[in-house]
């Protein structure tokens, strides 16, 4: 496919994940206090969207996967990041539980656990585990791919710190202020 098509493919996505989170979950936040679940549907759907834009730089046609890179050393680090972020980011969701996962509870706020190092180590975790395709299947439209991920994500971080320093007010700034947003501080 040509590249014009998928940077509209991709742009798109931004559009659609833009008006998920920050017009319908920030308006179930505000209306309700939590996400309904047509609003989940629509989160789940993004990020099943950006899963399969991973085509857009794979070497086999949708829905195949592609052979591995001939490199030992490029399929061990590839699979270890994939498996590595993949466990990462169930261990995190189970500490936070189901329903704060959904945006359903939103009754205590969360700092103990992966959560005490940094805000949002779900996110964190799955950047880990999607890094391992560019490494298993290197080019630059992997490189956009990733791009895609922090953008869609990070639209979905702001709108819920936006909710949550509503609820939570100066234990949640306290909280901000302690903890980084994405990398944990070296102490």
């Amino acid at each position: 496919m040509n590249v014009y098509i998928y940077l509209l493919v991709y742009l798109l996505t931004i559009l659609f994940a833009y008006y998920v989170f920050r017009v319908v979950v920030r308006k179930d936040y505000e209306e309700k206090g939590k996400l309904s679940n047509y609003a989940t549907v629509l989160e789940f759907l993004i990020f099943a969207v950006h899963a399969n834009l991973s085509y857009t730089f794979l070497p086999a046609p949708y829905p195949k996967m592609p052979l591995y890179p001939e490199s030992q050393f490029q399929k061990i680090l590839g699979i270890g990041f994939l498996i590595i972020g993949v466990f990462l980011t169930l261990w995190a969701m189970s500490g936070l539980g189901f329903k704060k996962v959904l945006g359903q509870d939103t009754k205590t706020l969360h700092h103990v656990g992966f959560y005490q190092y940094m805000r949002n180590p779900q996110i964190v975790f799955y950047g880990i585990a999607i890094l391992g395709m560019p490494i298993l299947w290197p080019s630059l439209y992997a490189l956009g791919w990733i791009l895609l991920f922090i953008i869609i994500a990070h639209m979905m971080v702001l709108t819920e710190e936006e909710h949550l320093s509503k609820i939570y007010k100066e234990d949640y700034k306290k909280y901000c202020e302690d903890v980084p947003r994405y990398i944990p501080r070296l102490r």
